[in-house]
């Protein structure tokens, strides 16, 4: 009974959605640690700032953090396919063959990610509104638990992982990470230039903000490439067969 609880606990299957699992995989523990720790320094700064700038209720503020966590997981959706496509195709057989079967487990985080998101916009959009009245308390009390319960801690935890983890690319293999986060990052850079993260934000601490992501995260994929170069021997040219 304690197993099959254990099972279906919300955080456990997101981990297992959302981290890579490829079971030749090379963690660096140290890496690693970085990576958390500039996932939830870029949130804690964010939302600090957001609360000395900008007049805005707990309620929305938490609204738009949130909005700007899912922003960055769209962001990331649409970079993903164009660099790790390039990544497969520059690949020389047969690596090529072996990178493009691996695929199928950013897919999986991927579809499991806006899966769990659908399932609120099913619960709260307005063209619906009928089918949750017919449906009655009866069912619709039991759903909304489960979704308050299990889905939400579910798609918040799988928020984060899929931003530390990139979507399980290193599941392709451990030099994916890297480029899709620097490749997302400044995407996201110039997003925020154009829209209004930072509005009421003195123009030089916007600059930093909006650069600091950008930067550190191309540091730390720096880092990451040069320890798997200089521990492991991996590097893009051996690993494409160029």
């Amino acid at each position: 009974m304690g197993r099959g609880i254990r099972k279906v606990n919300p955080f456990r299957v997101a981990q297992k959605a959302f981290r890579p699992s490829r079971p030749d995989l090379i963690v660096d523990a140290r890496v690693r640690k970085l990576q958390v720790l500039r996932a939830w320094a870029g949130i804690v700064v964010t939302v600090a700032v957001a609360a000395v700038y900008r007049v805005t209720a707990p309620k929305e503020l938490a609204s738009e953090r949130f909005g700007d966590a899912w922003i960055n997981v769209l962001i990331l959706t649409c970079v993903l396919p164009l660099v790790v496509g390039g990544f497969v195709v520059a690949a020389r057989p047969p690596n090529r063959g072996a990178f493009a079967r691996r695929l199928r487990y950013p897919l999986i985080a991927v579809g499991a990610m806006f899966g769990s998101m659908f399932t609120f916009v099913l619960a709260a959009v307005p063209d619906l509104e009928g089918v949750r009245d017919a449906a009655g308390p009866v069912v619709m009390v039991p759903v909304g638990v489960v979704l308050f319960l299990w889905m939400l801690p579910f798609t918040l935890y799988g928020i984060v992982l899929s931003l530390t983890n990139v979507f399980r690319t290193a599941d392709i293999h451990e030099l994916v990470p890297p480029l899709v986060s620097v490749a997302a990052s400044w995407v996201m850079a110039v997003v925020n230039v154009f829209d209004d993260s930072f509005k009421g934000v003195p123009n030089l601490l916007a600059f930093a903000l909006i650069l600091g992501a950008p930067v550190t995260v191309s540091a730390l994929a720096y880092y990451e490439v040069r320890r798997l170069r200089l521990l492991h021997s991996i590097t893009l040219r051996n690993t494409l067969l160029r």
